[in-house]
Protein backbone atom coordinates (compact mmCIF):
# COMPACT_ATOMS: atom_id res chain seq x y z
CA UNK A 1 0.00 0.00 0.00
CA UNK A 2 1.53 3.36 -0.74
CA UNK A 3 -0.40 6.33 -1.83
CA UNK A 4 0.38 10.48 -1.76
CA UNK A 5 -1.60 12.71 -0.51
CA UNK A 6 -1.45 16.37 -2.22
CA UNK A 7 -1.09 19.16 -0.07
CA UNK A 8 -1.80 22.69 -1.75
CA UNK A 9 -3.52 24.85 0.65
CA UNK A 10 -0.76 27.13 2.05
CA UNK A 11 1.16 27.50 -1.13
CA UNK A 12 4.36 28.22 1.36
CA UNK A 13 3.94 25.33 2.56
CA UNK A 14 2.62 22.71 -0.48
CA UNK A 15 4.05 19.60 -1.03
CA UNK A 16 2.69 15.87 -1.07
CA UNK A 17 2.88 13.16 1.87
CA UNK A 18 2.74 9.52 1.09
CA UNK A 19 2.02 6.94 3.36
CA UNK A 20 3.36 3.54 3.10
CA UNK A 21 4.20 -0.18 4.27
CA UNK A 22 8.45 -0.49 3.33
CA UNK A 23 9.42 -2.45 6.81
CA UNK A 24 7.78 -4.84 8.52
CA UNK A 25 6.04 -3.74 11.76
CA UNK A 26 6.19 -0.31 10.46
CA UNK A 27 4.18 2.42 8.64
CA UNK A 28 6.26 4.60 6.45
CA UNK A 29 5.55 8.62 6.43
CA UNK A 30 7.30 10.58 3.66
CA UNK A 31 7.09 14.05 3.02
CA UNK A 32 7.96 16.31 0.01
CA UNK A 33 7.64 19.68 0.46
CA UNK A 34 7.83 21.67 -3.28
CA UNK A 35 8.83 25.36 -4.45
CA UNK A 36 6.04 27.73 -3.68
CA UNK A 37 6.65 29.02 -7.30
CA UNK A 38 4.94 25.93 -8.68
CA UNK A 39 1.93 24.56 -9.28
CA UNK A 40 1.46 20.87 -7.78
CA UNK A 41 -2.45 21.27 -8.37
CA UNK A 42 -3.13 17.86 -9.97
CA UNK A 43 0.34 17.15 -11.17
CA UNK A 44 2.21 14.26 -10.36
CA UNK A 45 5.84 14.16 -8.12
CA UNK A 46 8.67 14.00 -10.62
CA UNK A 47 6.63 14.28 -13.47
CA UNK A 48 7.80 17.22 -16.30
CA UNK A 49 4.88 19.21 -14.46
CA UNK A 50 6.62 18.74 -10.68
CA UNK A 51 10.01 18.10 -11.49
CA UNK A 52 12.51 16.78 -9.03
CA UNK A 53 14.47 19.66 -9.02
CA UNK A 54 11.18 21.82 -7.25
CA UNK A 55 11.31 19.57 -4.40
CA UNK A 56 12.97 21.40 -1.67
CA UNK A 57 13.24 19.28 1.42
CA UNK A 58 11.99 15.65 2.03
CA UNK A 59 11.74 13.78 5.18
CA UNK A 60 11.00 10.19 5.67
CA UNK A 61 10.54 8.09 8.78
CA UNK A 62 9.29 4.90 9.98
CA UNK A 63 6.50 4.80 12.73
CA UNK A 64 6.09 1.94 14.87
CA UNK A 65 2.45 0.73 14.62
CA UNK A 66 1.91 2.20 18.21
CA UNK A 67 3.05 5.49 17.23
CA UNK A 68 1.45 5.09 13.95
CA UNK A 69 -2.10 4.67 15.91
CA UNK A 70 -0.92 8.04 17.90
CA UNK A 71 -0.25 9.74 15.18
CA UNK A 72 -4.14 9.18 13.55
CA UNK A 73 -5.72 10.17 17.05
CA UNK A 74 -3.69 13.33 17.30
CA UNK A 75 -5.08 13.91 13.89
CA UNK A 76 -7.95 13.80 14.79
CA UNK A 77 -7.99 16.03 17.28
CA UNK A 78 -6.69 18.75 15.67
CA UNK A 79 -9.43 18.39 12.93
CA UNK A 80 -11.73 18.47 15.29
CA UNK A 81 -10.40 21.60 16.90
CA UNK A 82 -10.30 22.88 13.26
CA UNK A 83 -13.87 21.93 13.04
CA UNK A 84 -15.11 23.44 16.33
CA UNK A 85 -12.91 26.96 15.41
CA UNK A 86 -14.96 27.15 12.23
CA UNK A 87 -11.31 26.96 10.49
CA UNK A 88 -12.57 24.32 7.94
CA UNK A 89 -13.70 24.52 4.37
CA UNK A 90 -17.34 23.74 3.92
Amino acid sequence: MSEKIECHEVRYRQGFVEVANVHANCVNLEVWNVHPDTDIAGGVLGSQAIPDATVIGNTEIELSLQQARRLVELLQIAIDQAVREGRHAV
